[in-house]
This record gives structure tokens, C-alpha cells and sequence, in this order.
């Protein structure tokens, strides 16, 4: 019996290895079937290999190409391939919205918060005895600026009168610089608080513009309406303080931004001849001192803290040079250049246009020719012996400066001493980058020079 089952069991399976069956579409899971036939199942299954399971998955997940990351690097280097692609993308996006923003970034007037609605009422104790005023002014293109205007009071009027116009930096609103502008006057007059002296001979007078964008003013901050408040400012300055009365000095004081501020407002005013630019003005109570006299000298200049330009200010932050970020200055449109302020002025010495440059006033019109034709030393405000002479320039550096560095200065008094530019330079130990005016050396730096351009 034993024997006669074999026989039948080897017969089954010859025929079931010989007979082949039509190929089944593959359009499922071959079917699974106990591991072999048994006497309880005659049917033969298949042994499920490698290939029949991948065949089987391949139906239930489509195959994908292998992509760059996968088939050109190997798996150990696609972790730091994703974060270098991550920086690179990072460094993209700082580098365009440092360009597209360059208004918002350089033009601190929201820095610190709510300082454009402060007033001067709050900083009056701080001030006394001076007393500040504020003037509306308007600038070439009819902005509306504002002025503050601080003076000692006085029961004679004086035989000199030396204004002297502040430029702020690019951070904060005016009444947060009159403290420091009062001390300097009380200096300059020798009057401290409750002080009863004799009134000097000399009134000293400061005047504090607001650029557009700034405090009370309207507009938008940028650097050709900046040019344009300066000239603006200027040319009140001159038409409200001019007397036939009596002898009036102007000097020009810039701290930080308003360095290269000044400076360039210097220049496009002796490119133009020193004549006064025509500008709408808004009523106010100073225009009952407008006189027909002559403009008033401009005797001298105070750069506190400054930068040579807004390119080496830029490298100066980011000083790595692996860093993208210095390499943004050609797409910069605000530049602040105070070395080719000084180059100007020069060319404006000597009769004729600064090699390579081009001489523009506050409405962008070139002024080369005018610097090459108007020779005639009675166009200029300062003669010696019938030779144009410039303004000396006190150059006020900070010795521990956390914002400008130290290069800048050294920069603008080497460019000077190249030019033959008078320019003295004191060096504040201690001072930081607002703190110039406030040390014992610099107040006594600045107090001498202007009184010296008295």
C-alpha cells in the first residue's frame, strides 16, 4: 500500500514539473498557498523567492528615477550640501533686503520708539537757561521741515552773533540732542544755570534741522531730499540771520551722518558761488528779522564722530571678507561720500572740477561749469588777498567709537592733508560714539574752535 502511494505521489509531481501552465498576467499578487502539497492538499504551490517579492512590490510602488543628491553625492555629504544651500539662500535674501531697504536701515527716525512725538517741553529742565523755539521752514521741493532754535536770554543785543547750524546723526528726533546743545551753549557763553555774569559780547546761537522724515517734519527720508533740506536750511539761516547791524558768523556742525551731511551742504554751497538758494518759506515769526544784507561767512566746520562714506562704513561692518554683504555698495543709492565733499571744495579753491567727478547741487543740476568758470573772488564768501580760502574743519573723533571705526578719521585727514585742506584733529579718550561733546576734552575742543571762528 505503502509502495502504490509513492508511486502515485512521484507521478503527480512529474506531471505537475512537466506540464507547464499559461503564463498568469501580472496583474496581482501571485497567490500564496501552503509551503508544499500534502495528502491533504495534492496541489502543488511555488516557493515564494527574491524575485517573485520584487516583482510583487514593484506593482504596488511604482519605481523613481534617482535624482542629483542621490546619484552624484554620497549619502554622508547630502546633510552638509543641504545646509550650505540653506546659508547660500540666507546670505540671498539679507543681500536684498539690505538693498531694497537701505532707506529704512540707514534713516533711524523711528530709533528709539515713539521719538517722533516727543517734544521739547519734556527736555526743558534739562536745558534751562536756554530756550528752544521751533521754526517750520520749507525745503527746495516745498517739504515742510522743522527747526529748533536755542539762545541765551539777553537784555542788550549783541555786536556779533555766530550761528551755529546742527546736523543730527541718522538715529532719534531733535529734542533728544537739546541737552547736549544746551550745554554746549552754556559753555560757549560762560553762563551756567543761575549764573548772573555780565552778557558776553558774542551771542551764540544754534539752530537744529529736523530732516524730512525726521520728528515733526513731512516727507520721506533719502539722500537727495536730505541735500535738498540742507540747502533749504542754509539759505533761512542766511536770509534770517543776515543784519546790516551787525557782524554774523555761521559754522557748520554734523555729528555721525550729519558729517557727511554738512559737508556736502558746504560744498554745493561754494560750488554755487555762495550765493543763497531760492526757497519757499512758510510764515512765522522770523520774518520780521530778514533783512536785504548780505549773506553771512561761513567760518567753519565741526565733524563729530563721522564716515568717510556709506561703502567704507558698509566694509567696516561686515569687515570678513568671505561675507557678501560689502560687496553690496554698487547697488547702493546712498552713498554720503565726505571724501568727495572735501574734493569739491578744493576744486572750488582752486577754479576748476575735481578730476573724474562731477560737482551737483541739491536738485541733482550739474555744477562743474560754474566751478570752472567762476573764478572771480568776489563770488566767494571768504577772501584772502584776493585767493578763495576755505573754513578750517575740526575733525572730533571718538577714541572708543562703537559705530564708526577708527579708519574713517584717519581716512578724511590723510584725503585732507593730500588736498592741502586745514583740518585740526582731537582724539577724545573715553568717548563714545555720542560722548565726544560731553568729555572734559572734547567740550574744551569744541568750545575753542568755535569761539576761535568768532
Amino acid at each position: 500500500m505503502r509502495g502504490q502511494w509513492v508511486v502515485q505521489r512521484a507521478r503527480r509531481g512529474f506531471g505537475a514539473s512537466t506540464i507547464t501552465a499559461p503564463r498568469r498576467a501580472a496583474t496581482s499578487c501571485p497567490p500564496c498557498y501552503p509551503s508544499r502539497a500534502t495528502i491533504h492538499n495534492s496541489r502543488p504551490t511555488p516557493r515564494l523567492n527574491q524575485r517573485s517579492i520584487q516583482r510583487a512590490t514593484h506593482l504596488f510602488y511604482p519605481a523613481f528615477k534617482r535624482t542629483l543628491f542621490t546619484t552624484s553625492l554620497p549619502p554622508i555629504l547630502i546633510p552638509p550640501t543641504i545646509f550650505l544651500g540653506l546659508l547660500l539662500g540666507l546670505w540671498t535674501w539679507k543681500c536684498f533686503w539690505i538693498v531694497l531697504l537701505q532707506d529704512k536701515l540707514l534713516y533711524l527716525s523711528w530709533l528709539p520708539p515713539l521719538s517722533r512725538s516727543e517734544t521739547i517741553a519734556a527736555y526743558e529742565p534739562e536745558c534751562r537757561p536756554v530756550q528752544w523755539t521751533t521754526q517750520q521752514i520749507r525745503s527746495l521741493d516745498g517739504t515742510k521741515l522743522t527747526v529748533c532754535e536755542g539762545r541765551l536770554p539777553r537784555r542788550q543785543p549783541p555786536k556779533k552773533t555766530v550761528v551755529i547750524c546742527y546736523f543730527q546723526g541718522n538715529g532719534g528726533s531733535t529734542p533728544l540732542r537739546l541737552p547736549l546743545l544746551s550745554q554746549t551753549l552754556r559753555a560757549l557763553s560762560n553762563a551756567p544755570p543761575g549764573s548772573r555774569n555780565p552778557e558776553p559780547a558774542v551771542e551764540y546761537i544754534i539752530t537744529a534741522l529736523s530732516y524730512r522724515g525726521y520728528w515733526t517734519s513731512s516727507g520721506r527720508a533719502s539722500q537727495r531730499g536730505i541735500e535738498r533740506d540742507a540747502q533749504a536750511f542754509l539759505a533761512w539761516v542766511m536770509q534770517t540771520y543776515a543784519a546790516p547791524d551787525r557782524e554774523v558768523r555761521v559754522v557748520l556742525w554734523g555729528h555721525s551722518l550729519g558729517s557727511a551731511v554738512a559737508t556736502t551742504a558746504l560744498a554745493t554751497y561754494l560750488s554755487n558761488g555762495g550765493t543763497v538758494a531760492s526757497t519757499p518759506r512758510m510764515p512765522s515769526s522770523a520774518d520780521a528779522t530778514v533783512s536785504s544784507a548780505s549773506p553771512p561767512p561761513i567760518t567753519g566746520l565741526i565733524m563729530e564722530a563721522p564716515s568717510s562714506s556709506v561703502k567704507e562704513m558698509l566694509i567696516s561692518l561686515y569687515p570678513q571678507k568671505w561675507l557678501p554683504y560689502r560687496y553690496l555698495w554698487p547697488f547702493l543709492w546712498n552713498h554720503w561720500d565726505s571724501v568727495l565733499a572735501l574734493r569739491r571744495m578744493v576744486a572750488w579753491r582752486d577754479g576748476v572740477a575735481a578730476p573724474g567727478e562731477t560737482a551737483r547741487d541739491g536738485e541733482g543740476r550739474d555744477t562743474s561749469d560754474k566751478i570752472r568758470t567762476t573764478r572771480d573772488a568776489e563770488t566767494a564768501p571768504l577772501t584772502y588777498q584776493g585767493r578763495r580760502s576755505l573754513p578750517p574743519t575740526l575733525l572730533l573723533t571718538a577714541v572708543d567709537d562703537e559705530v564708526i571705526p577708527p579708519e574713517a578719521a584717519a581716512q578724511l585727514e590723510a584725503e585732507a592733508q593730500r588736498l592741502g585742506f586745514e583740518m585740526v584733529r582731537t582724539d577724545v579718550p573715553g568717548a563714545m560714539h555720542t560722548e565726544a561733546p560731553v568729555r572734559p576734552a572734547g567740550r574744551r575742543a569744541l568750545v575753542e574752535f568755535i569761539q576761535a571762528r568768532s
